[in-house]
C-alpha cells in the first residue's frame, strides 16, 4: 500500500529540499526515545516517505493547487507564454522587467511558483529552441537570477540537475575535488640518487687512474 510522504513527514506539500530535509531529521530526533522494535519500523517508514518526497522533485514542475486557482497566477503564466513566443520581445531586457513587476509577484504566497514556473519555461525554451540566436541572453538570464533569487533555490538544483541549474543561473560548474596523487617514499628516492652519486664517483676515479 502506498503510503502518504507528507502525512509520514508532517508537512505540507513542497518543492523546497531543504524543507524536506529539516522535517525528516526532526522525525528522526523524535524516534530516539522510541523503542528499538517501534523506531525501526518507523525508521523504515520515514525513510520511505523521504526518498517519495524527494522523487517528486525530479517530477516536472507543477504548481501548488493554490496558485493554480489564484486569477493573478493564471494572467502571469499566460503572459509569459506570450513574451516566449514573441521573437521581437523574448530578448529585451525591458520586457522581463514588467513581467517580473507583474502584479502576482507582489503576492507573498505566489512568489515561489511563479520564481519556479519561469524557470521552467525559459529552460523548456532554451532546450526546444533551434536557433541558437533565439536563446534567451545571458544578459536576461542574469537579471532574472538576481530578482528571483534562484540561487538559493536548492529545489530548483534538485530538480533539474547542476548542469542545467548552473547553466540557467549563470555559474559556473563547480570543478570536481581533485583526488591528491600519492606522494612516493622520499627516503627511497633519496637512497637511489645517493647511489648513482657514489657509481658516478666511482666511475671518474677509475678514469683517473
Amino acid at each position: 500500500m502506498s503510503i502518504d510522504p507528507w502525512k509520514v513527514l508532517e508537512l505540507e506539500p513542497t518543492s523546497d529540499l531543504q524543507k524536506i530535509e529539516a522535517a525528516y531529521q526532526h522525525k528522526l530526533a523524535q524516534l530516539d526515545s522510541e523503542s528499538e522494535q517501534v523506531s525501526e519500523e518507523q525508521t523504515t517508514a520515514l525513510n520511505q516517505a523521504y526518498q517519495a518526497a524527494l522523487q517528486t522533485l525530479k517530477q516536472p514542475f507543477k504548481p501548488a493547487e493554490t496558485s493554480l486557482s489564484h486569477p493573478l497566477f493564471t494572467e502571469f503564466n499566460e503572459d509569459l507564454t506570450a513574451l516566449l513566443s514573441n521573437d521581437l520581445r523574448r530578448n529585451q531586457l525591458t520586457a522581463w522587467q514588467l513581467l517580473v513587476d507583474h502584479p502576482a509577484g507582489q503576492e507573498h504566497a505566489l512568489r515561489d511558483d511563479l520564481s519556479a514556473l519561469i524557470f521552467d519555461q525559459i529552460l523548456h525554451y532554451q532546450k526546444t529552441c533551434e536557433d541558437d540566436k533565439q536563446l534567451i541572453s545571458s544578459e536576461i538570464l542574469i537579471y532574472l537570477t538576481e530578482q528571483l533569487e534562484w540561487t538559493t533555490r536548492e529545489d530548483l538544483r534538485a530538480r533539474y540537475g547542476d548542469n542545467f541549474y548552473y547553466r540557467m543561473t549563470q555559474q559556473r560548474l563547480p570543478e570536481p575535488e581533485a583526488i591528491a596523487e600519492p606522494i612516493g617514499d622520499t627516503g627511497n628516492l633519496a637512497n637511489i640518487f645517493i647511489g648513482l652519486t657514489i657509481v658516478c664517483a666511482i666511475g671518474l676515479l677509475m678514469i683517473s687512474v
